[in-house]
């Protein structure tokens, strides 16, 4: 069966259009449904209306074919009980019946002419003769058309129509033309469905069930869906019939002289048309009103005659008045087709006759039934869609419902609840911040990303939590906890725009940025971090994997065995806790102030000894008791900064000094490599008494091409730049003396220490959660956990220098690498390895899932009847109840209650049985 096109569909009903008002009476409309004003319900009807036509379309091509209304009693008892099938067998027999030989003069005559002795002329004519073998045999036929119930062809049969003949084939060959025998497959067809949707007075009675559960419109469910699926097999077993004569039988016989391009059904008219009853003589088309043929305001049923379809609801729209002429006009064009083809096809042919032609006709008017029902059918699913269209004034795209997404939450959730930009400053209270952290999203259509929204809960400083360095060393860190809630959403045939995680410092500002899971109560586990500076403008792409929701698990599992069973609980449950996604912030410079014994604030204003500082720790890894203060706690602020420059400066001169010598080392190794490559010096010239003045001697004895070289050769002085010697023994640099110790809160003790508190919040227990409510609450089974992992390759901003311009770099594994033990290497230092614990920091944890749909936005509207608005506001607020721990209703605006609560009831029964249950315990 063609699939639909609306070109194709719209040239169709032109043409019909000109037939339908030459059967019409003059004061009849008949219009395309789109130009009518209807309701939905009309297109309900407008199926069940072309669906009982079709019905009484093929109950009169049975007619034609041969079954009588005492056949049609029959094979209806057959259907109540017992499936019923139209058949059509057909055999071949080739046998070889004689040899016959003729002889077959040529063309072409030779003349001779010939001279006597007394002056006579004679002539003698030749010609060829050749004798020719000729092979007759003899082709017979048998096909049959019958139906017949249950699963034997032989028991319960009707005989509907066959032929049987003969043909004689020649051939110049002994071979056989035709196989000598030949059962062809049976060309069937299942009818089971048509005979059910008869009355016994053989009236069609089809009609929707609008309140089953799946059905969705007037296109989608399981009614007219059957009726597809019978009418698709019914078309394929007349395109099959049709095939079978043509290109198999019709061809044994040669030499016909028939026209078999006569054998169409252009000329027949298929009742199966899409039409509304418009305004006639300028009336009104408003529904409700009257139309020729159809029920009035009162609402009765038109009197339909017997014989013909049962339509059991009623509009002003709806063209019952057309069904009577329209049925009546079938036969009609049938019959005259008939007479047409009875005076071009003999009676008694061999194989070509007029029954062949006949049944062939119609056959082929059967197929346009078939099709002219699933266009009007696909018609009004079309409808709907252009419908749609014009209403919003374009097509909706992804990207345009995420934004509706996010409009609508701003007016659906109270002000304390509603979803925010997941966009942080990294900053102390009434400080300028350090840089900007943010979650953006990419909708791929030229706009700058956004950051996404989330559902976002902030708990205060509660007990510690801790994450690892190395195998040996843990820190433990205070601060802000942000708990944020994604809810992403996914049609067929698309992807949600791209996840970014970005990262940007203002100029002279500095923090550790750590990127990981959530492994614990009191547990961080990161997989990446890196130190952010100074303008740095980091894009890390995330990954979005999402696992199977609860219902698919639960129907996966539920025939594996216990063993198996276990195993897959176990394995999702680590899956659930990977898609709690962390990211640390860490603040240096306050961290900075509590290593050297500073009073907060101090580094602030200190810009230049502040940078000086995070190159000691994290280029040359100075231990912090070096440059830290330790002196009389009361000292003034200045006092201290001065003593801890004074550290840093000696540092620093001692670093210089330190790479100074070794440049020198190393240019007098070179100097002495070279020499030695020459041959200038002696043999027992050693590297202690050589100077740099017998060097130069001995360059004044080099010739050019030695000094071109010399100069040429590579000098390691960058490497030994980026050594850190220790510091020589003859200098010191000043140290004050110990004051007396203060007390601090270092790390390991707090770690140490640290037992988790039974009222703490464990997030590790969020994802097990939220997984039972999705089970519960999410009927459409289309919620998944997704799982966010970073991307394998980052993009860095940076500027080498204040006034430099940017440059852009990839982080791949190697870099990445690199810029982790750099971030680590501060931390190890910034906590005296885990001695310290860290005060200043925030974390962020995600929790992501991704509601899917079957289908691409239009199509979940419109085929589906589904308002995606809806389902995603249901998992919104599954998600939003489980991380602010409050009833949806107590999220939503007052006046959002009652539509939530009738679109999305189980939510408010689930709560109900909460409270339900509390107020028993």
């Amino acid at each position: 069966m063609r699939p639909y096109t609306e070109a194709v569909f719209r040239e169709r009903v032109e043409v019909a259009l000109k037939e339908v008002r030459k059967v019409l009476e003059n004061n009849k409309n008949p219009v395309l449904p789109e130009d009518v004003q209807h309701t939905y319900s009309d297109k309900y009807l407008f199926a069940e209306y072309l669906t009982n036509t079709a019905i009484g379309a093929q109950l009169n091509v049975l007619e034609v074919l041969g079954l009588t209304s005492k056949d049609f009693s029959q094979l209806k008892e057959w259907a109540a009980s017992r499936s019923v099938t139209l058949c059509l067998t057909a055999e071949e027999r080739c046998k070889f019946d004689r040899e016959e030989t003729r002889k077959v003069e040529s063309s072409t005559t030779h003349v001779r002419e010939y001279s006597g002795f007394l002056g006579g002329k004679s002539k003698v004519t030749d010609k060829v003769i050749t004798k020719v073998k000729e092979y007759f045999w003899k082709f017979d036929f048998e096909y049959e058309l019958f139906v017949y119930a249950g699963s034997d062809p032989k028991k319960d049969r009707i005989r509907v129509q066959g032929r049987s003949g003969q043909y004689e084939i020649k051939t110049t060959s002994d071979s056989t033309p035709r196989p000598v025998s030949v059962v062809r497959s049976p060309i069937s067809v299942n009818i089971t469905w048509l005979l059910r949707h008869v009355t016994p007075e053989i009236r069609s009675c089809f009609a929707i069930d609008r309140q089953s559960r799946l059905c969705h419109t007037p296109r989608r469910n399981p009614d007219v869906i059957g009726a597809l699926t019978y009418t698709m097999g019914l078309s394929f077993w007349a395109e099959q019939v049709h095939d079978y004569f043509v290109n198999t039988l019709f061809p044994v016989q040669t030499e016909h002289g028939l026209d078999l391009a006569a054998i169409n059904s252009r000329t027949t008219f298929s009742p199966v048309l899409p039409f509304f009853e418009g305004a006639a003589n300028g009336a009104s088309s408003a529904p409700g009103g009257e139309s020729g043929g159809s029920s009035g305001g009162d609402g009765k049923k038109e009197d339909l005659p017997t014989g013909q379809i049962v339509i059991s609801e009623s509009s002003a729209v709806i063209p019952l008045a057309y069904l009577n002429p329209f049925l009546s006009e079938q036969m009609r064009s049938l019959g005259e087709k008939h007479s047409a083809l009875a005076k071009v096809f003999p009676e008694d042919g061999r194989i070509i006759s007029v029954v062949e032609a006949n049944l062939l006709v119609t056959v082929l008017h059967l197929n346009d039934v078939c099709h002219g029902y699933s266009f009007g059918v696909e018609y009004i699913e079309d409808m709907l869609r252009r419908q749609l269209i014009s209403a919003i004034g374009k097509v909706v795209e992804p990207r345009d419902f995420a934004q509706y997404m996010n409009f609508h939450n701003r007016k659906l959730f109270r002000s304390e609840y509603r979803p925010s930009p997941f966009c942080f400053a990294v900053r102390r209270p009434e400080h300028y911040p350090e840089g900007v952290l943010s979650i953006e999203q990419d909708l791929c259509d030229g706009s700058v990303p956004q950051p996404i929204e989330t559902i976002c809960r902030r708990d205060s400083p509660g007990h510690p939590m801790r994450f690892a360095l190395n195998a040996a060393t843990n820190v433990v860190f205070h601060g802000d906890r942000y708990l944020h809630g994604f809810v992403m959403h996914q049609f067929s045939g698309g992807s949600p725009g791209p996840l970014s995680l970005v990262a940007r410092a203002r100029q002279f500002s500095c923090f550790v940025m750590m990127v990981g899971r959530i492994a614990g109560a009191d547990l961080f586990e990161p997989s990446h971090a890196i130190i952010v500076q100074n303008k740095d403008d980091l894009k890390i792409p995330l990954m979005l994997e999402q696992i199977p929701t609860p219902k698919e698990f639960r129907d996966a599992i539920e025939s594996l065995s216990p063993e198996q069973q276990r195993f897959a609980k176990a394995f999702r449950a680590m899956q659930l806790e990977s898609t709690l996604f962390g990211v640390c912030i860490v603040q240096i410079k306050p961290q900075l102030e509590k290593l050297l014994k500073l009073p907060n604030d101090s580094l602030t204003k200190e810009i230049q000894l502040t940078q000086q500082l995070l190159t000691l720790f994290i280029e040359y890894q100075i231990p912090s008791d070096l440059i830290s203060y330790s002196g009389p706690e009361d000292a003034p602020l200045a006092e201290k900064i001065a003593t801890v420059r004074k550290y840093v400066d000696a540092m620093n001169a001692m670093i210089e000094e330190s790479k100074s010598k070794e440049i020198k080392e190393a240019e007098m190794r070179q100097d002495y490599r070279m020499a030695e490559n020459d041959g200038l010096l002696l043999a027992d010239c050693g590297f202690d008494d050589f100077s740099a003045e017998k060097v130069k001697r001995k360059k004044k004895k080099m010739p050019r091409a030695r000094m071109a070289e010399r100069s040429a050769a590579p000098k390691p002085i960058a490497k030994a730049r980026n050594k850190v010697a220790a510091a020589p023994p003859a200098k010191k640099p000043a140290v004050a003396e110990p004051g007396p110790k203060q007390p601090t809160t270092t790390g390991g003790d707090a770690m140490r220490s640290s037992v988790v508190p039974e009222d703490a919040i464990d997030y590790t227990k969020i994802p097990t959660e939220l997984d039972a409510k999705y089970e519960l609450l999410d009927v459409d089974g289309s919620i998944h956990p997704t799982i966010v992992n970073a991307g394998a390759t980052w993009v860095k901003k940076y500027q080498k220098a204040l006034l430099a311009d940017p440059t852009s770099t990839n982080l791949a594994k190697a870099e990445l690498t690199t810029e982790r033990n750099k971030a680590f290497d501060l931390l190890d230092a910034l906590s005296k390895s885990g001695a310290l614990a860290v005060d200043e920091a925030s974390l962020h944890i995600v929790i992501c899932a991704t509601h899917t749909f079957d289908k691409n936005l239009v199509d979940t509207i419109v085929q589906d009847n589904v308002n995606p608005i809806e389902k995603v506001e249901r998992s919104s607020l599954i998600i939003a109840s489980t991380i602010h721990e409050a009833e949806p209703v107590e999220l939503i605006k007052e006046n959002q209650v009652e539509r939530v609560s009738t679109y999305s009831p189980n939510l408010f029964e689930s709560a109900i049985e909460h409270e339900t249950k509390d107020e028993v315990e």
